[in-house]
C-alpha cells in the first residue's frame, strides 16, 4: 500500500511527507522533484516552455508508474487530482490522504517562493481561494481520508498514521 499526500500548494505535502516516510520506513517521492529531475527543468520552467498541459502529462506517466509499486509516500503535486486516471490509480494503489489549511494559511506559506507557477500572476488570498474553489470537486473525488495541516507536522503525521493503520 501506498500513502498519497494531496491538497494545495502550501499545505506542507512535502514536509509532511518526510516525516511520514522516516516514521513508516517508507520510500519517499516528490511528484514535483521527480519531474524537474527526470525533465532536468524546474517545474516552472516546464510551465513556461511547455505549457501545463505537458506537465500534467508528465504527471499521469509517473502515477501510472508509482501506483504499481508498494510501500511509498507520495508527495504530489497541487494539481495532480485534475485528472481521472490519476485518482483512479491511487485510491486502487492506497491511501489518498488531503491536507487542508486555509486561504490565509496557504498564503502566508507561498507569498514569499517564486517558483509558485499557478500563483505568480494572482498571489493574493483572493486567488487562493479561487484557486481552491476550482479544485474543492477534485480533492472530494480523490481523497480517503482528510487531516488538518494547519498544525504542528507530528500532530499530522500521528493523524495520517492512525488513518491508515
Amino acid at each position: 500500500m501506498n500513502i498519497y499526500l494531496i491538497g494545495f500548494m502550501g499545505v506542507g505535502k512535502s514536509t509532511v511527507a518526510k516525516e511520514l516516510s522516516k516514521r513508516l520506513d517508507y520510500q519517499l517521492i516528490d511528484t514535483d522533484d521527480e519531474i524537474e529531475e527526470r525533465e532536468q527543468a524546474s517545474i516552472s520552467d516546464i510551465f513556461k516552455s511547455r505549457g501545463e498541459e505537458y506537465f500534467r502529462g508528465l504527471e499521469r506517466e509517473l502515477i501510472r508508474e508509482l501506483s504499481s509499486k508498494d510501500n511509498l509516500i507520495v508527495s504530489c503535486g497541487g494539481g495532480i487530482i485534475k485528472c481521472d486516471e490519476n485518482i483512479r490509480l491511487m485510491r486502487e494503489s492506497g491511501k489518498v490522504i488531503l491536507l487542508e489549511a486555509s486561504p490565509e494559511t496557504i498564503y502566508e506559506r507561498v507569498k514569499d517562493n517564486d517558483s509558485r507557477p499557478l500563483l505568480q500572476a494572482n498571489p493574493a488570498i483572493e486567488g487562493i481561494k479561487r484557486l481552491l474553489n476550482e479544485r474543492e470537486e477534485y480533492y472530494n473525488k480523490a481523497y480517503t481520508d482528510k487531516v488538518d495541516a494547519a498544525r504542528p507536522v507530528q500532530m499530522v503525521v500521528d493523524d495520517i498514521i492512525r488513518s491508515v493503520h
